[in-house]
C-alpha cells in the first residue's frame, strides 16, 4: 500500500515537474486555498457512496449497501496496480460471486452498470457541451473548440481502429466478452424494476458530477476562476481520453489531457491548470490510497472477496 502510494505520488511529481511549464505538486497543495480544497476532499468522498448506488442499481439481489461501499472504496487501492477501470470492475465481481450470485448474473450486473454509465457520460459531455454554447471562455485564445473538437476526433479514430483491425477487435471483444455478455438481458430484467433501475442511473450521474465538481473545487483553489460547464467538459473528456492510456489509474494520460482541455475551455493559463490538476489526482487518486487499502482488508477478513 505504501509503495503503491508512493510510486504514484513520486511519477506524478516528475511528470509535472518535467513539464514545459513546471508545476510543483507540493506547491500547489501547499498554496491551495484550504475552504476550496476541502469542498474538493468531500467532493470525492461523496463520489463514493454515489458509486454504490451506481453498482446496487444494477443488482437485483440484496447485497448490503456497507459491504458495496466498502468495495468501491476497496477500488480506490486496486485501481493503483490495474490499468483503466479493470480493477473496480474484477472488484465488484468478486464481490457478488462471494455473496452468491452465479457468475453469469455477476458478470451481467458489472457489464450492465459500464454500459449504462459509458452512455450515460457521453450524454453528460454532450449536454456540457451545448450548455456552454461549444464556445471557450472568453479568457481563452480561440482554440478551444478545436481542442475539444481534437479530443473528441481522437477518442472517435480509436474506437473506429480498435473496430477495423480484426486482431485489435478480437482481442477487445475477448476481454469485454466476459463482462458485456448478458448485459442486455440483465437490463431487460432490471426494466421490470424501474426504480432500482434508476436508483443506478442516479448513482451513475452523481459519480461524474462529484468528481466534476471535485476538479472545479480544484482550479477554485489554485486561484483559478472557471464555469463549472466548461470544467465538466474538461473532466467528462479528459477522463474518457485519459482512462485509455494502459496505466494505473490512467497516470499520464488523465493529466495532460485533463490540463490541455482546462486551458482551452475554460481559459486558464497552462499553469493554473497543470496545478488544478495536480491537487486534483492527488486528492482522488493518492488520498483515498490508505481507507481504500483499509476497506479491502475488511472485506478480506469478512471473507466477502
Amino acid at each position: 500500500m505504501v509503495a503503491g502510494a508512493l510510486v504514484f505520488a513520486l511519477l506524478l511529481y516528475f511528470e509535472f515537474a518535467a513539464a514545459k511549464r513546471k508545476v510543483d505538486p507540493v506547491g500547489a497543495v501547499l498554496g491551495a486555498t484550504p475552504g476550496w480544497a476541502l469542498l474538493a476532499v468531500l467532493a470525492t468522498a461523496a463520489s463514493y457512496p454515489a458509486a454504490t448506488l451506481g453498482f446496487l442499481g444494477f443488482v437485483p439481489e440484496r447485497i448490503g449497501f456497507a459491504r458495496a461501499s466498502l468495495a468501491q472504496l476497496a477500488g480506490s487501492f486496486v485501481k493503483l496496480v490495474a490499468p483503466g477501470g479493470l480493477g473496480g470492475m474484477a472488484l465488484n465481481t468478486r464481490l457478488l460471486l462471494r455473496a452468491g450470485v452465479a457468475p453469469g448474473p455477476a458478470a451481467s450486473s458489472v457489464g450492465a452498470g459500464q454500459l449504462v454509465g459509458l452512455l450515460l457520460h457521453l450524454l453528460q459531455l454532450a449536454f456540457f457541451l451545448w450548455l456552454t454554447g461549444f464556445h471557450p471562455d472568453r479568457k481563452s485564445d480561440g482554440n478551444g473548440e478545436l481542442v475539444v473538437l481534437g479530443g473528441a476526433g481522437v477518442l472517435l479514430t480509436a474506437v473506429l481502429v480498435l473496430l477495423a483491425v480484426p486482431h485489435w477487435r478480437r482481442r477487445a471483444l475477448g476481454r469485454l466478452r466476459p463482462l458485456t455478455e448478458g448485459s442486455l438481458t440483465r437490463l431487460r430484467d432490471l426494466a421490470r424494476h424501474p426504480r432500482h433501475l434508476a436508483v443506478g442511473m442516479l448513482g451513475q450521474l452523481l459519480v461524474s458530477m462529484t468528481l466534476a465538481g471535485c476538479l472545479y473545487c480544484c482550479v477554485r483553489a489554485t486561484g483559478g476562476d472557471a464555469r463549472f460547464a466548461t470544467v465538466a467538459v474538461a473532466f467528462l473528456l479528459g477522463s474518457a481520453l485519459g482512462s485509455t492510456t494502459p496505466t494505473p489509474a490512467g497516470l499520464g494520460g488523465v493529466e495532460v489531457v485533463t490540463a490541455t482541455l482546462l486551458t482551452a475551455t475554460s481559459g486558464l493559463d497552462a499553469t493554473r491548470a497543470l496545478a488544478a490538476v495536480v491537487l486534483f489526482r492527488l486528492i482522488t487518486v493518492v488520498l483515498p490510497v490508505l481507507p481504500g487499502w483499509a476497506a479491502l482488508g475488511v472485506l478480506q477478513r469478512r471473507q466477502a472477496l
